[in-house]
């Protein structure tokens, strides 16, 4: 089975090579933007999350409804911009019944829209914090067998007081 989109400027659909199963890995879909909803979410720690929410709307070779796929796209912020109506070529994993992207084509204004997450500065944090934690464990650990070795007098060889 094929899907596609109509386009916003009046062509064809277009075909493309199969039907995305839910869980099959990254799929990529082209479709029209539907129901559109953004919103804030606020973490515990006093950080926000930007959530995006939409339907892809796709038809097959024939010009037939397929079914509607839930999207779903998380950051800190965005790259660019989508609306209600926008042809979008996107591609994500299915987690829930949702498919989650991280990026899309907005086709109708030829612009590439991107979730910000600055996961490369989180995992450097978690580096870091991993290394300062072995770093002081190791500190622990040293002066407890320094402590248990200690005999109470300097070590052999030191020269005595005359």
């Amino acid at each position: 089975m094929s899907y596609g989109a109509s386009s916003t400027y009046g062509a064809p659909p277009r075909a493309a090579p199969r039907e995305a199963r839910q869980g099959s890995g990254r799929d990529h879909f082209t479709g029209v933007v539907r129901d559109f909803q953004a919103r804030r979410e606020q973490w515990g720690n006093g950080g926000e999350e930007e959530i995006w929410h939409f339907r892809i709307e796709r038809h097959d070779a024939s010009g037939n409804a397929l079914k509607l796929i839930p999207v779903e796209m998380r950051g800190l912020s965005f790259s660019g911009s989508v609306s209600n109506g926008d042809e979008v070529q996107l591609h994500g994993r299915w987690r829930d019944g949702t498919l989650r992207a991280d990026e899309l084509t907005n086709l109708t204004t030829h612009a590439r829209v991107r979730a910000k997450a600055y996961r490369s500065l989180r995992v450097l944090a978690i580096v870091l914090a991993v290394l300062i934690g072995l770093f002081v464990i190791g500190m622990f650990v040293s002066v407890g067998i320094s402590a248990c070795t200690n005999t109470g007098g300097p070590p052999p060889g030191w020269p005595t007081e005359p």
